[in-house]
């Protein structure tokens, strides 16, 4: 039988990938909930089974702006397309980072949600259905917001490629906001 011996070179090279792989970042983890109902492309509900008795909590998915669910197509596009990440027909579970900032004007309180590793609003981006929102729920600038530059890069790639609200034979040709002020 013969023996198998390592050099010294592979062992530092065997010790180096194991304090590598031992230094890796875990991702954070963040409370799960259930998602109970998508409001629209940006606006979610959940039961809060921490309150007694529990109540239905509100959120508002922060740095993006999807369009008014009268906003046809796009709008529904955007509902269906976040009910179809979230799971809503079998699972519903994500996992649910909150914003600094309390609420909006609406009750609804400020919420990055991530499935599988993955950052929802970001993929909403990606995809072409939604925005980058430029402000902050307090109205700053959207430096503010925790995961700007990876919003930015899924806009930018949704516009180069053609995605969605961005498909150059049939675009949105209305921002959301504008949108809404325009139905007032």
């Amino acid at each position: 039988m013969k023996s198998c011996r390592l050099g010294s070179g592979e062992w530092l090279l065997i010790l180096g990938l194991v304090l590598l792989a031992g230094c890796q970042a875990s991702p954070p983890k963040y409370p799960t909930v259930q998602i109970s109902r998508v409001t629209s492309g940006q606006s979610v509900e959940w039961i809060d089974n921490s309150q007694q008795p529990p109540i239905i909590q509100q959120g508002r998915l922060i740095g993006i702006d999807a369009p008014d669910p009268a906003q046809e197509p796009w709008g529904k596009q955007a509902k269906q397309r976040l009910e179809e990440l979230i799971d809503i027909p079998t699972k519903g579970s994500v996992s649910i980072e909150f914003d600094d900032t309390a609420t909006d004007k609406y009750g609804r309180k400020f919420v990055y949600l991530w499935k599988d590793g993955r950052l929802l609003n970001e993929q909403l981006l990606k995809d072409g259905y939604v925005l980058a929102s430029m402000r902050t729920p307090t109205g700053t600038n959207i430096s503010g917001v925790k995961y700007r530059d990876r919003f930015i890069r899924g806009s930018q790639y949704a516009r180069l490629m053609g995605e969605g609200i961005w498909n150059p034979e049939h675009p949105m040709r209305m921002s959301p906001s504008e949108f809404r002020k325009e139905e007032r």
